[in-house]
């Protein structure tokens, strides 16, 4: 239902953007707004982001030693929007007097903790725009009681540390969430105290392994970048441990980053896209989803496989990847934890059983937010599980909603594989800024709005 305020009362505030999330989407946005001087009615674009963490981090459980990212580091927040920023990866290397050794390196490729730290530097400079360890509790309709139009939305928060509630009043939403842990039908953390999804690696490591020295029997599920990863980094850490990859596949397939696929990345490739009609889009994105799916650097391939050779070498068989296995179960005994597998060829069940399990298996990203239920009656489907979102990843609504909905990394069906990824932050950040800098369309809802609200739940 929605509610009413005064929005002529001048002690009414109200916000031009309010932002859910604060990883590197929403940061590439705010570094935009504030570079970019955005004014509203001769003042300043308000703005706020709220983020559940304590501080800036991006992916903490993956932050592993000497991992690298996966795209070049021209590709910051920031440079292919404005190559002068004060906000570019390169004014992060000299500001930390790092920048003639970072060159010297003659790579393109950061690791990911030095990559975390340039997206923590550039957050640190615009934290009076954000509120840290705070959730959003509800998200609501809020009806000018003269017109009978939505005009804003009221946003009910609560900081994790004291319990206090606040409330705010919004213009436009921005959701830049991430994704949720993709979990196996009919498995959840809960099955198995000493399971673990990769998003928890690091933390549970340090607080649950123990002593590298301790011959644990670990087994990591997936076939991804992060699956390798962290067989690897078990392989190498824990070197009495008894280590075993289980996938679906015959073995690791290498990431296809060649010259000419990696253009599909290009911002350009987001209107060639979205312009496609739905099935030939979708062939598209599913021929060249070994790009980011189920795959994984051809240089850490060529590590892990040297790895095995060398246990082979040395007589030892404490590390191993075994294809073609389907999990299907997964619970506790006494003190070990049981995997129960469908084998893909030989059509049979088959058990694994380890101290610790973690599984690679990746994330979802629900296509109707949870955190924008309320506003479903305003906002126009598409098919049975998502929204219309249109070339600037804006949903679509109906004609007596004002406010802007965006959505930063849920719309993979409609712009492609780049959507999920850092490769176009600064762009589609450019892309939300220009659409929030303009009243045009909704001044033209206002005119046309005759009727009462509709519903299209």
């Amino acid at each position: 239902m929605s509610t009413s305020v005064d929005l002529q009362n001048p002690d009414t505030e109200v916000y031009d953007v309010v932002g859910f999330g604060f990883g590197p989407a929403n940061l590439a946005l705010l570094a935009a707004i504030e570079e970019e001087s955005v004014d509203v009615h001769g003042r300043p674009l308000k703005r706020l982001f709220i983020e559940q963490k304590e501080t800036f981090c991006w992916h903490p459980g993956m932050l592993l030693e000497g991992a690298q990212i996966q795209l070049s580091f021209l590709k910051d927040l920031v440079t292919l929007r404005n190559p002068q920023s004060r906000f570019s990866f390169l004014t992060y290397l000299k500001d930390k007097g790092r920048l003639d050794r970072f060159a010297n390196l003659r790579k393109f490729y950061p690791t990911r903790l030095e990559f975390n730290d340039y997206y923590g530097w550039v957050a640190s400079q615009l934290t009076d725009d954000v509120r840290y360890n705070t959730e959003v509790m509800s998200v609501d309709p809020v009806e000018n009681g003269e017109t009978g139009l939505v005009e804003v939305v009221k946003v009910v928060t609560r900081n994790l540390t004291n319990g206090r509630v606040e409330e705010f009043l919004t213009r436009n939403l921005v959701v830049a969430t991430g994704g949720v842990p993709n979990l196996p039908r009919g498995i959840g953390l809960r099955n198995s105290e000493r399971t673990l999804h990769t998003s928890q690696f690091l933390q549970r490591k340090k607080q649950d392994f123990g002593d590298c020295s301790t011959p644990h029997r670990f087994v990591v599920v997936g076939s991804g970048q992060s699956a390798a990863e962290i067989f690897e980094n078990l392989c190498n850490d824990f070197p009495n441990a008894d280590v075993t990859a289980a996938i679906r596949r015959f073995a690791y397939q290498p990431a296809d980053d060649s010259h000419f696929v990696n253009e599909i990345f290009f911002p350009d490739m987001e209107d060639f896209l979205y312009d496609l009609p739905e099935r030939k889009r979708q062939l598209v994105i599913d021929a060249h989803r070994d790009t980011n799916y189920s795959c994984v650097d051809n240089d850490l391939i060529e590590a892990i496989y040297h790895f095995l050779y060398m246990n082979e070498v040395k007589g030892e068989d404490r590390a191993r990847i075994r294809p073609f296995l389907e999990l299907r179960d997964i619970h506790d005994e006494a003190d070990e934890t049981v995997l129960e597998f469908y084998n893909l060829i030989t059509e049979k069940t088959e058990q694994l059983r380890a101290d610790y399990v973690v599984l690679a298996t990746g994330y979802v990203r629900p296509k109707r937010h949870p955190l924008v239920d309320k506003l479903s009656p305003f906002l126009v489907p598409a098919g049975t599980d998502g929204y219309q979102v249109d070339r600037y990843y804006r949903i679509e609504t109906t004609q007596r909603f004002m406010p802007q909905l965006f959505l930063q990394g849920f719309c993979e069906d409609t712009h492609g594989l780049s959507d999920t990824l850092l490769s176009t932050l600064p762009i589609r950040s450019y892309d939300i800024l220009k659409s929030l800098m303009t009243e045009e369309e909704a001044k033209e809802k206002i005119r046309r709005c005759r009727t009462p609200v509709e519903s299209v739940a």
